[in-house]
């Protein structure tokens, strides 16, 4: 050993508290470059029961949304004890009795230990959706999950040719929107998507949507610590009251509002009254013009029509691939005579054609082609001797003509179609209290204080020979793994020799440690 290294070791030795291994690191990088660092700090990470007790862990993900998917299958067995509930607020309870210590206390031991740890991964999983992925992908997660605790299946494409408001349906076959949202975000949702889903989706449409709100809150600025949860009902028989509620919400209806008031009030399911509603949708701002399903998928007699809206036919997309390729060769070809002409290159229509191989195109598409860039170079070519002749006096014109061009992009942004959701605030929901059916679950505790005093009292419950399983259990596995992957023969023999053994003695704590009965587990 270096002289160095044994006078970092004694170093070390006399500390009065042991360094941590970033402190030492630090250390020593600054004593190899004879640099001063800045202090190092440990990432923070949220509390988990597996910090504490070597659990198996679950990867959350889209496919715990699909039930015929081998991920969903994987962790149903896992999720039994949730889904056995009767609702999903009872459902979401049964996760909170887990983690209040109150609650914990009064939880079985002994035969009831699967059921403990099940738990545990389930939680675990929850927290990993909350804070392990993108702001964007945790929300999709997240939809995955709900629909595994309530035993039903995430709604990821198309609804009759639009996009569903439900994210998953429980399977109990009742639909939900799920919104993960910060404390004081408003709830928002397409007014034209909510109408076709109340009135014609499918025909008849579907009488009410359920939304179930799951407001975070981080003690850290970064971990999700607690979820406050709630929902409410949209229904056929509160539309208009709550669309009615705010300025906002009632602008989406403008001066159609007492018309489409007593057309739903006097909602019946025949193509009077569709053809009735299409032409009162029609004077709604709210309503988007030409893309809603009144729009698409209702005929002249008032019937529902699924072809409306159904996907267009491999042929039909193959035409449709087809111009679009021809559309995005047009706009690299006029940027090419732009670009040579901007250099000050002589024009050079064949090294495009080239480029693209299409030198063996007929000869009157090779003269339409040549024609168009002929026709921005010499644009591109006088817009640049304008500005060379006088900066001042022509270049203006040059000006205007790239101020259309943005003009025609922010044509094709879609931003005629903002403003058309509606809106309801946190402090509006108060408001809508009787009117949506407001219901109140409670707050999820996921805090490090709460989830580390949890911890304690299931590692209480499942000492003895149950934490000697789990500790054998996860050794066993990383010297399965380190046997197949380790480059040293040696290392890899020796993980193999302690994967026997550890193998011998899960069989053995096996045999003398209870299984989960059937019945409650709570």
């Amino acid at each position: 050993m270096s002289n160095f290294m044994k006078d970092m070791f004694i170093e070390v030795r006399e500390q009065e508290e042991p360094l941590t291994q970033l402190e030492l690191l630090r250390e020593m990088v600054e004593e190899i470059m004879d640099i001063q660092l800045p202090g190092l700090e440990p990432i923070a990470e949220a509390e988990r029961f597996s910090m504490s007790i070597d659990i198996p862990k679950l990867n959350p993900n889209e496919a715990w949304g699909d039930p015929n998917s081998q991920s969903r299958q994987d962790i149903d067995r896992i999720f039994a004890s949730i889904t056995r509930q009767p609702s999903i607020q009872a459902r979401i309870d049964h996760v909170n009795s887990f983690v209040d210590p109150a609650r914990a206390q009064r939880k079985g031991t002994g035969d009831r230990f699967n059921a403990i740890l099940n738990m545990m991964m389930i939680i675990e999983a929850l927290q990993a959706c909350l804070n392990d992925y993108s702001e964007s992908s945790a929300g999709f997660v997240f939809e995955g999950f709900m629909a595994a605790v309530t035993g039903g299946k995430q709604i990821a494409g198309r609804v009759g040719g639009t996009l569903p408001i439900e994210d998953f349906v429980t399977g109990d076959e009742e639909a939900v929107s799920l919104k993960l949202l910060s404390p004081n975000t408003g709830i928002h949702g397409s007014f034209t998507n909510l109408i076709d889903y109340l009135f014609i989706r499918g025909g008849s449409g579907v009488p009410s949507i359920k939304y179930l709100i799951a407001r975070k809150n981080s003690e850290d600025g970064e971990n999700v610590s607690q979820l406050a949860i709630s929902d409410f009902i949209i229904n056929r028989e509160n539309i208009v009251n709550i669309m009615t509620a705010t300025p906002k919400n009632a602008g989406l209806l403008g001066k159609a509002a007492g018309a489409f008031e007593q057309h739903v009030k006097a909602w019946q399911d025949s193509p009077e009254w569709r053809l009735q509603m299409f032409e009162i949708l029609q004077q709604c701002p709210g309503y988007t013009e030409g893309k809603g399903m009144f729009y698409k998928n209702l005929d002249a007699e008032g019937t529902f029509d699924d072809q409306g809206s159904a996907p267009a036919s491999p042929e039909k997309k193959q035409k449709q691939f087809k111009l679009m390729t021809n559309q995005n060769l047009k706009t690299d070809l006029e940027n090419t005579a732009e670009r040579d002409a901007a250099a000050g290159k002589e024009p050079n229509f064949p090294a495009w054609l080239a480029k693209w191989k299409l030198q063996d195109q007929d000869e009157k598409q090779l003269k339409k082609l040549q024609a168009i860039y002929d026709k921005h170079y010499a644009d591109e070519a006088a817009a640049m001797q304008q500005v060379a002749e006088s900066y001042f006096g022509s270049f203006h014109e040059r000006e205007k003509r790239l101020m259309r061009e943005e003009a025609a992009l922010m044509e094709s942004s879609g931003k005629k179609d903002s403003g058309k959701q509606w809106t309801i605030t946190r402090t509006g929901m108060a408001d809508l209290r009787k009117i949506a059916d407001v219901e109140y679950y409670g707050i999820l505790d996921l805090s490090d204080e709460n989830i580390k005093a949890v911890a304690e009292i299931y590692i209480e419950k499942l000492k003895g020979d149950m934490m000697t399983l789990l500790q054998t259990t996860k050794s066993f596995t990383e010297n399965v793994g380190k046997y197949f992957s380790a480059d040293r023969r040696s290392t890899a023999m020796n993980a193999n020799k302690q994967a026997q053994a550890e193998g011998e003695e899960v069989v053995e704590l096996l045999k003398i440690t209870p299984t989960q009965k059937t019945g409650d587990d709570n």
